[in-house]
């Protein structure tokens, strides 16, 4: 007994940062293999200790440790805020969850001997789940996000030779890969794939254009947009100015570099987008684009045309092989898919949550919910 791996809170300090990196570096390689351990302490500074959210009864996380060879694992979490009916409730996402393989007996073990400082969080999130996340949430209680079809992927395939090389690269098959790259290979790849998906390389709604500008830092008027809108939204993660410069002005992502980009109509301000390049250097598809926040002014659909079009524009012009949209309503994909993407379905529901008993009605509607990658650690 004496020599089984126990588990406790993970502290902020130089000793554990170090322990938990050498986990994740070895069982998250895609974003933390090509980091530092400096990259790594900075990143999770930015989530952690700049969190707005972060309150007093927050844990960092909770680690595994074995007497034998420290920390073997690691459960973090993200502070957060979000508008459920007419409440806003302080939360938390889960986080870069992993156990060393020899040691992965114990992962339920992470999950669930917490403690009580986890049940002062009354609201818990997980945004990025797989298919073994899933199913430790489904055996911790979580409950899956209730919208329909959430799990689709929307893709604009403006390279699609870039993502069949990418995906073929990942795989064991390294010779292919080789004679992927040299001509007259490459060009047959990319004539086939651009022949393939070629109904699927553009999004252009037709609308009244409305100018788009690019945003610099959140200011008061993003207050102002949140006031006057969130009315229309029952649930959704609380987009004030706070919320937004700490979530898109930060340019040290591992995941990649955030880009913003507002609506106006006659001076006014009614929406804005965040459009993430992800970094290849962290094991990315080179290109590869991705919507990570929407908000405006809910039934003018004339801005959400205005911005995708402005997004999808930027995308193409910095070089964009792939431009996707996941995790979003209905409503929001509904209209996406006028502009013929190509839909994939992840294997598994990456949104689960759990929250306070007076609050889950509210919940187990679709229609109440605004899920966006803006929510939990999606992204960040």
């Amino acid at each position: 007994m004496a020599n089984r791996p126990v588990v406790r809170e993970a502290r902020f300090d130089a000793n554990d940062l170090a322990g938990i990196f050498a986990v994740l570096s070895r069982i998250l390689p895609v974003p933390y293999g090509a980091c530092t351990l400096s990259d790594f302490t900075r990143a999770h500074s930015h989530m952690w200790l700049d969190n707005p959210a972060r309150t007093a009864d927050h844990v960092f996380g909770w680690v595994l440790e074995s007497p034998k060879d420290g920390i073997v694992g690691f459960a973090g979490q993200v502070p957060l805020r979000m508008k459920i009916a007419d409440r806003e409730i302080v939360g938390a996402s889960g986080n870069a969850f992993g156990v060393l393989p020899a040691y992965r007996n114990y992962s339920l073990k992470l999950l669930l001997d917490r403690g009580d400082r986890r049940k002062k969080i009354p609201l818990s999130v997980a945004t990025t789940a797989n298919s073994i996340s899933s199913a430790l949430n489904e055996a911790m209680g979580m409950n899956r996000i209730p919208v329909k079809d959430f799990s689709q992927q929307l893709l604009w395939l403006l390279r699609p030779e870039v993502a069949v090389s990418w995906a073929i690269s990942r795989t064991r098959w390294k010779a292919l890969n080789t004679l992927m790259q040299r001509f007259p290979v490459a060009f047959l790849l990319k004539a086939t794939a651009r022949f393939y998906f070629i109904r699927h390389r553009r999004l252009k709604f037709d609308c009244s254009s409305l100018p788009v500008e690019p945003v610099v830092s959140f200011t008061e008027e993003f207050d102002d947009l949140w006031e006057n809108n969130k009315e229309d939204y029952d649930v959704t993660t609380v987009r004030d100015q706070a919320f937004l410069n700490w979530r898109h002005c930060w340019s040290d992502s591992l995941v990649g570099r955030t880009f913003a980009f507002a609506c106006r109509d006659r001076g006014k301000l009614v929406g804005y987008i965040a459009l993430q390049a992800r970094s290849h250097k962290s094991g990315y598809l080179r290109g590869h684009y991705l919507v990570t926040d929407l908000f405006y002014e809910r039934r003018r659909t004339d801005v959400l045309h205005n911005l995708m079009n402005h997004a999808f524009d930027f995308a193409k012009e910095q070089g964009c092989s792939v431009f996707q949209v996941a995790g979003y309503s209905n409503e929001v994909v509904e209209e996406l898919k006028t502009q013929r993407p190509f839909v994939r379905r992840a294997k598994s529901c990456p949104y689960w949550y759990r929250a306070p008993d007076e609050v889950k009605a509210t919940l187990r509607e679709e229609s109440r919910w605004w899920p966006s990658g803006a929510d939990g650690d999606s992204n960040l």
